[in-house]
């Protein structure tokens, strides 16, 4: 398997959209909307002494202004197979021609489907060609944040995949009993450990990567994008190494699997 390769919480991707910028996009588009409501409100006033918000028609513009974003979104990652990619943990060269994109929960039956059946094979057979990236998209359970706060903790430790391993074998085990569980079983610090689990210290990290997925158009996971082409649900392996070795030839690299 290829060696993890770790990078700092604050620093971007190669061609990655910056964190803060993201916070930008968000924050612009509500007070955009926010000002295309104000306006409007202005040149057809209520009657006198009706002061009353249209709440429909806000969230009317507020979903319009975001499907114009998710638009822009999809057409980035499109261009730019790094797009996507943000301070998460990865396998692989970061300078790979293919970069592997999973948007995941681990609470999800068919993410454990993709592990058990299709992540493996991946990494046996295109390892040296490509950058496997993992981001949350937990949304399934009231534990899914917790849960992937918890690996992100152990990221902290360099064990964020043994510990993605273990929360995969795993799902019905799930909590924080069994987070410290594996934590002393793999002999990491556990007393830094619970520490970070108990200030919650990446949960603004996990709700982050669902707000990227969503506006990339992620619906349900398991949800990937190889170099920037979305791939739906937990497809057969044959499936990802058609994509793989089509974007291998498209990069020149004479490659064939074993």
């Amino acid at each position: 398997m290829p060696e993890e390769t770790m990078k700092t919480n604050n620093s971007p991707a190669p061609g990655g959209i910056s964190r803060l910028t993201l916070n930008y996009i968000v924050v612009a588009a509500v007070f955009f909307a926010i000002g295309l409501f104000l306006g409007a409100a202005a040149l057809n006033p209520p009657d006198e002494g009706d002061v009353r918000v249209d709440e429909a028609q806000l969230r009317a513009v507020v979903a319009s202004v975001l499907e114009e974003l998710l638009l822009a979104a999809n057409a980035e990652a499109g261009a730019d197979r790094f797009a996507l990619v943000d301070d998460d943990p990865y396998l692989g060269a970061a300078d790979a021609p293919v970069v592997i994109i999973e948007f995941s929960d681990f609470f999800c039956s068919y993410c454990k489907r993709h592990f058990d059946l299709t992540f493996e094979p991946i990494l046996e057979n295109y390892g040296q060609h490509i950058r496997y990236v993992y981001r949350d998209f937990a949304r399934l359970t009231q534990e899914s944040t917790p849960a992937a706060a918890a690996a992100q903790c152990a990221f902290e430790q360099d064990m964020f995949w043994e510990f993605r391993a273990a929360f995969f074998e795993n799902q019905g085990e799930l909590g924080r009993d069994f987070y410290i569980e594996t934590a002393e079983a793999y002999e990491i610090d556990v007393d830094a450990y619970i520490e970070c689990l108990d200030e919650g210290r990446y949960i603004d990290e996990v709700e982050f990567d669902g707000l990227d997925g969503q506006l990339a158009g992620i619906r349900g996971t398991p949800g990937f994008f190889i170099n920037g082409q979305f791939l739906s649900g937990a497809q057969p392996y044959s499936i990802f190494e058609r994509m793989i070795q089509r974007e291998l030839d498209k990069a020149g690299v004479n490659y064939a699997s074993p």
